[in-house]
């Protein structure tokens, strides 16, 4: 089985939709376990929201390589198409969204984050927006992506190499842009942020092929010494004491051994026709579940802290084992539904770039 040359075949794969549907519970999950769980969970009453955190930063080796390599091995038919055929969907259609959505959390958002000071707040929004360090950054660099692999396309063993030697060198790149004063903070980890993550998309498009007959062919068995092995690196970084350079190889280690897991067993549970059915319909909302879900949370926690709900369930058992699981639910059912009034409605200016619709009769436009 060698690299990607050429593009991917028809049809669909069930497994590939439920790890996109599995990557987005995880984002999700992160963002309320990890990013709300302190509040949520205060810590003067329990200390299940620094659980809930610690939880949520084991899985951080596999949570975006995951998202970023099924991009990838999703984007090996359109790397190949004409320009004219991918600059709308590939490219607007994400650019769109991104700042179309960053603007709405930036003047709701204060509430949660800062609310004596919420032009304050906005202005720095606006700075992490363009720095691709805001909450939807990971749909800002899915374009950036998918050109270069475009670019690499015809050389993709050399293009994969390249993008493993900037993974190498994104810690002291970052090290070097941050102590150039011209440089912002901002700009550096955003910088960051992409070159430890290219090489996970990168890997995706190129390897597409090898890692579906790879994952088609292992047995169970295989998954659960994955997921096992993921565990053990896991526990293991977090004990620390090895060093830089110890730290980065099992960080390495941990992702490549999630990722397998991921899929492994991905293409075991597929099996049962509920989970596929599951995995697809959730998998094709992804990207409505990543653009509403930030701002349920939002409110979720702006609402629950002095709710009559959260002074009753304060410090109690139910509260530190169920609310995260729930919230994070109540996340992804608001996207979905969401989703699904945008696509009655028509508003598909919500979820992607506005198209120009000609009428046949007079010749005339009109917004969509």
């Amino acid at each position: 089985m060698t690299a990607h040359t050429s593009p991917a075949p028809e049809g669909r794969i069930a497994w590939l939709d439920l790890v996109r549907a599995l990557s987005i519970v995880l984002v999700v999950l992160y963002h309320v376990g990890a990013g709300a769980g302190n509040l949520l969970l205060p810590a003067d009453s329990t200390t299940a929201g620094q659980r809930w955190a610690s939880l949520n930063l084991m899985l951080a080796p596999v949570r975006m390589p995951l998202f970023f390599m099924v991009s990838g091995m999703l984007a090996v038919r359109a790397v190949h198409r004409p320009w004219r055929a991918v600059v709308r969907p590939r490219l607007l259609d994400f650019a769109w969204p991104y700042l179309l959505w960053s603007a709405l959390f930036a003047v709701t958002a204060w509430t949660r984050y800062a609310p004596l000071d919420p032009a304050g707040y906005m202005w720095d929004q606006v700075k992490v927006t363009l720095t691709a360090m805001g909450p939807y950054w990971f749909i800002a660099v899915l374009p950036v992506f998918f050109l270069v692999a475009r670019c690499g396309r015809r050389r993709p063993r050399l293009l994969l190499a390249i993008a493993a030697a900037v993974y190498v060198a994104a810690w002291p790149l970052r090290a070097l842009m941050l102590e150039v004063e011209a440089i912002p903070a901002l700009a550096a980890e955003g910088m960051f942020r992409c070159t430890i993550y290219a090489v996970w998309y990168i890997a995706g498009y190129v390897l597409r092929d090898r890692i579906i007959a790879r994952a088609e062919r292992a047995h169970l068995a295989h998954g659960l010494v994955a997921a096992g092995l993921f565990l053990a690196v896991t526990l293991l970084r977090q004990e620390g004491g090895g060093g830089v350079l110890a730290d980065r190889v099992l960080l390495a280690a941990a992702t490549l051994s999630g990722l397998a897991a991921a899929v492994v067993l991905a293409t075991r549970v597929v099996r049962i026709g509920a989970v596929a059915r599951g995995g697809r319909w959730l998998g094709s909302r992804t990207l409505a579940i990543y653009l509403i879900h930030p701002l349920v949370i939002n409110v979720a926690v702006v609402w629950y802290g002095h709710s009559a709900l959260g002074e009753a369930l304060r410090g109690s058992t139910l509260a530190d084992v169920l609310l995260v699981p729930a919230v994070t639910l109540l996340a992804v059912l608001v996207a979905v539904a969401g989703h699904e009034i945008v696509a009655r409605c028509g508003l598909g200016g919500v979820f992607a770039a506005p198209r120009r619709r000609r009428r046949e009769d007079t010749g005339a436009s009109v917004q969509r």
